[in-house]
């Protein structure tokens, strides 16, 4: 793929389709989001889990797309066609390896973010709560089935990928979405972002992601991010 009309096509910005049987996540990681660490909740939080993990399912329409973008990475900052921005010293250091970047979108759409508004609502703090955190998961788990999309697409160029890293995260400011998603079509992946940077449906994740012949992909590891209140950081570090 070495004509310049099939890297256009290769690099532009694309909504995949995804259902949400394509989703997958363990109870673990449900767990884990809901603060117990590698325990397991009593039984009622359980049968509570199991009750809105049918419901969510039904309601999720998850959403997700990518464009590719020229960029570089100097030290702290990163340059995405022309756009520069400070995700800090931590996200640069492991995006270094990217010849090229992705824009990741992925959201579990505007039904579930409905029904977790309603739920936020209602009397049922701890349905509130489990539901809150259902939304995390899954929209977790639309960015692992994203990257792994981008991990096929990259391969068709020679290339490998990076983790993807997220706006909100290791220092990078939220308020740098606008010049990110700026990057992008109007109303991508059906997202929109508040005047602070702050996405809607409140459920969403944008990321950047590296793509190189030498970038790996690794599993995230805790020591990396700063971020103590992340459901994801194993107890004890």
């Amino acid at each position: 793929m070495t004509g310049s009309m099939e890297r256009n096509e290769w690099m532009a910005a694309r909504e995949l389709s995804l259902i949400v049987q394509d989703l997958a996540f363990s109870p673990a990681e449900l767990w884990a989001a809901l603060g117990y660490g590698e325990a397991e909740p009593g039984s009622e939080v359980r049968k509570i889990a199991e009750r809105l993990t049918v419901e969510a399912y039904a309601v999720c329409r998850p959403q997700l797309g990518f464009r590719i973008v020229e960029g570089r990475v100097d030290r702290q900052r990163l340059t995405l066609e022309g756009a520069d921005f400070e995700p800090g010293a931590i996200i640069a250091a492991q995006l270094r390896k990217g010849s090229c970047f992705a824009i990741l979108v992925a959201s579990v759409g505007a039904e579930m973010d409905a029904w977790l508004h309603e739920l936020r609502e209602g009397e049922d703090i701890v349905a509130a709560y489990v539901a809150d955190a259902l939304g995390s998961v899954m929209a977790e788990a639309i960015v692992g089935r994203g990257l792994d999309r981008l991990e096929r697409h990259a391969a068709l160029e020679g290339l490998r990928i990076t983790n993807s890293y997220s706006p909100g995260y290791c220092g990078w400011s939220v308020a740098e979405q606008h010049a990110l998603f700026s990057l992008l079509p109007a109303n991508f992946c059906g997202v929109r972002l508040c005047e602070s940077g702050l996405m809607l449906p409140i459920k969403s994740v944008s990321a950047v992601v590296g793509l190189g012949v030498d970038a790996e992909r690794r599993d995230y590891g805790c020591a990396l991010c700063r971020k103590r209140d992340c459901y994801k950081r194993r107890t004890g570090n």
